[in-house]
């Protein structure tokens, strides 16, 4: 099977405001007084020096990268022989083992530039233009009305040689910004996270018609993700005007639909999700070397440190959190 998909955002807001009891006149982020490049000179850090305004929102709009795909099924369950009705579906005895690999391309619209996004400039892409090459593999067999199934995947993502880089906003770093085209060249963009994920689930086939290839099943399923280290679209990037690093993290949610197939070449699909994110901190960027109360010329420092949120003690953290979603999903297939 030949597959490609491009998604595109009509209207992606996000908004931030104060936490409940929290106030102007007690939140850190308004009243802080910590410089960008830390307090190696005092005056660096006399004044308040509101990290974020609050509130405060960014809009997205745009073309995602594409995506493009190739899956094989070497083992086929309704091609194989014979087993006794009583207990399989009669002629199929063994499960459907299918692999796939799917390559997003870094073609996408517009650059996601956070630092348009606290500007509140215009509304800005959706594009990262990263690389992302994904290997998968998947079994299914058929009891009767049940037909589980488990998924396995692996991704890898590198950014490209357009993608963001902090490094194009020094006015937004710390002073030793010098140091983006001298000791960390090309190490202040954007870092895509690897991923792995498992799914388990199980279609409880209602209405089936072999003939004319339909098909109407209920589709239980849970997913399970475990998201590698960044820099990249965290949840405070679009705040900070910056890509930020983060830790690693597991989502977990579980999904109930209804998928119909009506027939060969067109099917649908509506399903609901609740799941749950683990907390991660994601302000977590590497200092590098040097004085660590900040300076104006080491060669050693990280210009992506952020003296107000990346010393520990002060990082910002994603709190363990829940969502839930409603969507439908149509295809052609040819």
């Amino acid at each position: 099977e030949l597959h490609g998909w491009v998604n595109i955002a009509l209207h992606d807001e996000q908004t931030w405001g104060y936490a409940p009891g929290v106030t102007a006149a007690s939140s850190t982020l308004t009243n802080n007084r910590i410089n960008v490049s830390g307090c190696a000179d005092p005056a660096l850090c006399a004044g308040v020096q509101p990290i974020v305004a609050v509130p405060g929102q960014s809009e997205h709009t745009g073309l995602y990268e594409p995506t493009i795909g190739i899956a094989w099924k070497p083992v086929n369950e309704w091609r194989e022989l014979q087993l006794p009705a009583e207990i399989f579906v009669p002629g199929w005895p063994v499960a459907s083992w299918v692999i796939g690999f799917d390559y997003t391309l870094p073609i996408g619209g517009r650059l996601d530039d956070p630092s348009r996004a606290a500007n509140q400039t215009s509304a800005t892409g959706e594009s990262r233009k990263a690389s992302v090459l994904s290997l998968w593999t998947a079994y299914s067999k058929r009891y009767r009305h049940f037909e589980p199934y488990l998924k396995l995947e692996g991704e890898y993502a590198f950014a490209g040689s357009d993608a963001y880089d902090n490094c194009a906003h020094p006015e937004l770093l710390s002073a030793v910004a010098a140091n983006c085209s001298g000791s960390f060249k090309g190490q202040t963009g954007y870092q895509p996270p690897v991923e792995a994920a498992a799914t388990l689930g199980t279609e409880l086939v209602a209405l089936e018609d072999r003939v004319r290839d339909r098909r109407v099943a209920v589709d239980l399923r849970t997913n399970l993700r475990w998201h590698g280290p960044q820099r990249g679209y965290t949840q405070v990037a679009d705040a900070l005007g910056k890509l930020t690093h983060s830790d690693e993290y597991l989502t977990a949610k579980g999904e109930l639909g209804v998928y119909g197939r009506i027939a060969r070449f067109f099917h649908a699909r509506v399903y609901g999700t609740l799941g749950a994110e683990t907390g991660h901190f994601i302000t977590t960027e590497e200092f590098g070397s040097g004085p660590r109360a900040g300076s104006t010329s080491s060669a050693g420092q990280n210009p992506n440190f952020d003296f107000r949120t990346d010393q520990v003690g002060r990082r910002l953290k994603a709190e363990p959190a829940t969502f839930w979603g409603l969507t439908a999903t149509a295809s052609a297939d040819f």
